[in-house]
């Protein structure tokens, strides 16, 4: 090549002297260089006769440095054979950067990762996006799996949380937060870039902590543009709610434009709780229960750790004007729970039961009338696990939870061991069972348990179920039962479920086959296992559609029945025990209103299942020192007639002494009611467990609803016979006296669980 390449050149030089040697004509050196091609390009300046002939050498080295030969053009950087981006991919079709062999540039065009748009449509773009690991990452789309740098949780415990905040992570779906040492540029203190902006979220080249360049995109992020890219009256970081950083490739907020979001689990790592005022906020938003009347402040909520419960609530002495709150899982989407508080009691109370961890709610307090609007004060209760739930040593002595002799049982919430061994961590096998202590010992509950004997002195196979309730296997069994419910005959064995509650709840119990479906099986409840009397509810076999619903079981021990029928099942069966907390501030052992009153002693509470303790204007009855009944008691507890300090009524006007009053026991969907006036006996009532009622119009309470006779309890529906677990009382045949009412009323109003009846 670098022969050919001299004798062209020998020949071009030839060309370009003139006859006789002379020095030429001086138009020459107005005429235009020859191309050679490959940017090749002969100097037409001096004459080239002029220059010696050894330079013709400096031609050929030239043409040898350019590489190219100059009848040829370069070939497109797709089909040169070169890596021409470094890449690691040569030419079209194998480098993502060529479109076609012609193109002339493999520069590979941005991944969906960095490509600023949602192309999952998740409302999530790019490195925010919990499917991209990085902005390289090709592929957006995805599962939306959960990371360490999106699961709500701080990791690494250096008091940052997940993609953008956490240094140690580069995307939303990076698998580790631990921070590299040196820190990234982002998060190293330093203006790494020149651009008077340091670190994130200041800095417009930051897309979060863990973000390894500074530099500013060529295209200014929509946060840090200048403009107000959403027409919200606010342009860029920080005066903009919709951008959380300089970085942030949108101004849209997860509420919209305009609508700031605050960070709850941030202010309350700062404060005990947000106070706030509702007066003047831009009305945006409304839930399914209202929130129209005025503006609302939004919270967003991301749960950290393992929680019981969740617990929401406006319900103090800050909240001075009615308040409507509900909670979203997604700004837009649909409430999960929704109420509002009217104007003697404006607080509201949302609880979430079990929340997972890293699931996060929206919770917008919203204004509940036009008419009063003012401050509000926002607490938030995580209730954790008890110390013998929660899977940590919590007393440092090798031993966890139920394992350890400081637990007597899953809810208890100390750990610390006593003074002298529990029989179930004593190394002996008390009950002399050839089986020692927890977890060997089936009766002991944990290895903190008092002792190794069965808890139910009746014969049969025991269950233990705590206060969050599940599905239990129960193992086929041969033979009689050892109890029997007082609904009907007991006809088969049972296995005894011991349930614990240190909550009051409402429970129920259904027996399932395999497939699901319901069992016609007998199903009872006591207080006291080998005690019939303790009976709390009862339903038969017949009535099998409908679970034995137990309404507000109080704290402690129960014992719920679970027959097997009179042949023995070919396979397992299923006992589903439901547990809902009933906790309310008139039974959780708090003075939430802090007047040094607690539950039913608190002047606030007409009964235990009153959601709220704040004390009336005037006394109420019960509590105004005044012995209104004149039977010489005066007020709650002293006055047996007073079931709640807030009661309204000292006086017993109920009938429980006449002689036509007779018990009746009947439970949630074994016993209905019906306007049949065969029922009205009481040996019919009893027999078909139906009760009669008069009422089939509407007017007979102030809500003007149907309602059962005398008792109360107001439904909608007139076949099944909603709440009904205590004993109730029942006048068989016609009874009009002193406390009036229709034939076969039945008294005892649920609401209050006192003895009474009502003059419809």
């Amino acid at each position: 090549m670098r022969k050919l390449l001299t004798t062209i050149g020998l020949a071009l030089t030839t060309a370009c002297v003139p006859a006789g040697g002379g020095g030429g004509d001086s138009s020459d050196a107005a005429r235009p260089a020859p191309d050679l091609g490959g940017g090749l390009r002969l100097d037409a300046g001096p004459p080239m006769d002029a220059a010696p002939q050894a330079d013709l050498g400096a031609v050929d080295a030239a043409v040898v440095d350019e590489g190219v030969p100059p009848d040829q053009a370069p070939r497109p950087a797709c089909s040169d054979g070169e890596d021409n981006d470094g890449d690691g991919r040569t030419d079209f079709p194998d480098d993502p950067g060529c479109e076609a062999s012609d193109d002339g540039d493999e520069a590979d065009p941005p991944t969906e990762c960095a490509d600023g748009l949602d192309n999952d449509g998740d409302g999530r773009v790019d490195v925010y996006d919990s499917d991209c690991t990085g902005p390289a990452d090709r592929v957006e789309s995805g599962p939306d799996r959960e990371t360490a740098c999106s699961n709500g949780v701080d990791d690494d415990g250096d008091g940052l949380t997940d993609f953008p905040a956490d240094p140690g992570c580069v995307a939303a779906g990076h698998s580790s937060e631990a921070d590299p040492s040196p820190l990234p540029a982002c998060a190293n203190g330093a203006d790494d870039d020149g651009d008077g902006a340091t670190d994130y979220p200041a800095d417009p080249g930051c897309a979060g902590a863990g973000d390894e360049d500074e530099v500013d995109p060529a295209m200014p992020p929509a946060c840090a543009n200048g403009l107000d890219d959403d027409d919200s009256g606010a342009a860029d970081w920080p005066d903009d709610p919709g951008c959380d950083a300089a970085g942030d490739p949108t101004e849209v907020g997860p509420c919209g434009a305009d609508v700031a979001v605050v960070d709850l689990n941030g202010w309350l790592a700062q404060n005990g709780a947000y106070e706030g005022d509702l007066t003047g906020r831009p009305d945006r938003r409304q839930g399914t229960c209202g929130g129209s009347a005025g503006g609302e402040v939004v919270f967003r909520y991301v749960v950290q750790e393992v929680l019981d419960r969740l617990v929401f609530s406006t319900r103090n002495p800050g909240t001075q004007a009615p308040v409507v709150m509900y909670l979203r899982e997604a700004c837009g989407g649909a409430d999960l729970l929704c109420d509002r508080g009217p104007a003697e009691d404006p607080g509201v109370a949302l609880a979430v039961e079990d929340p997972p961890v890293g699931a996060g709610y929206y919770l917008t307090v919203d204004t509940g009338s036009r008419m009063a609007v003012g401050p509000f004060r926002l607490e938030v209760d995580a209730v954790r696990p008890p110390a013998c739930r929660n899977g940590v040593d919590d007393d440092g002595d090798g031993a966890v939870d139920l394992l350890d002799p400081g637990c007597e049982g899953p809810e208890d919430a100390d750990e610390v061991d006593p003074a002298d061994a529990p029989a179930c961590a004593n190394g002996l096998d008390d009950d002399g069972d050839g089986q020692t202590d927890y977890p060997a010992d089936p009766d002991c509950l944990a290895a903190g348990h008092f002792e190794e004997a069965p808890p139910c002195a009746l014969n049969s196979p025991v269950l233990r179920v705590g206060q969050r309730g599940g599905d239990f296997a129960l193992q086929p069994l041969d033979g009689g039962g050892a109890a029997q419910g007082r609904c009907e005959p007991g006809v088969g064995a049972e296995t005894v479920i011991v349930l614990t509650l240190t909550e009051p709840s409402d429970v129920t119990l259904q027996v399932l086959d395999a497939a699901g479906a319901s069992v016609a099986v007998g199903l009872h409840a006591r207080a006291d296992c080998a005690d019939p009397a303790s009976e709390v509810g009862c339903r038969r076999a017949a009535a099998s559609a409908q679970p034995l619903a137990l309404a507000e079981l109080d704290r402690g021990t129960w014992f719920l029945f679970a027959e097997q029928g009179i042949v023995r099942p070919q396979a397992p069966l299923t006992a589903r025990v439901t547990v809902q907390s009933v906790i309310g501030e008139c039974n959780d052992l708090v003075d939430n209103d802090q007047d040094g009153a607690v539950d039913l002693a608190d002047p606030g509470c007409e009964h235990g299942r009153d959601d709220s303790e704040r004390d009336p204007p005037e006394p109420p009855v019960c509590a105004n020192g005044l012995d209104d009944d004149g039977d010489g008691l005066t007020d709650y507890p002293t006055d047996p007639d007073c079931v709640a300090a807030g009661a309204g009524d000292e006086a017993r006007r109920g009938c429980a002494n006449h002689p036509q009053w007779r018990p009746v026991e009947c439970v949630t969907g074994a016993w209905v009611w019906s306007s049949d006036r065969q029922f009205q006996a009481l040996e019919a009532a009893n027999e078909a467990h139906t009760l009669w009622t008069g009422c089939n119009h509407a007017g007979d309470n102030p809500n003007g609803l149907c309602s059962l006779d005398g008792t109360g309890w107001v439904s909608s529906q007139s076949s099944v016979m909603a709440g009904c677990n205590n004993t109730w009382y029942h006048i068989g045949g016609r009874f009009s006296g002193n406390c009036g009412g229709h034939d076969g009323d039945t008294v005892r109003r649920l609401a209050l669980r006192e003895d009474d009846c009502y003059d419809y």
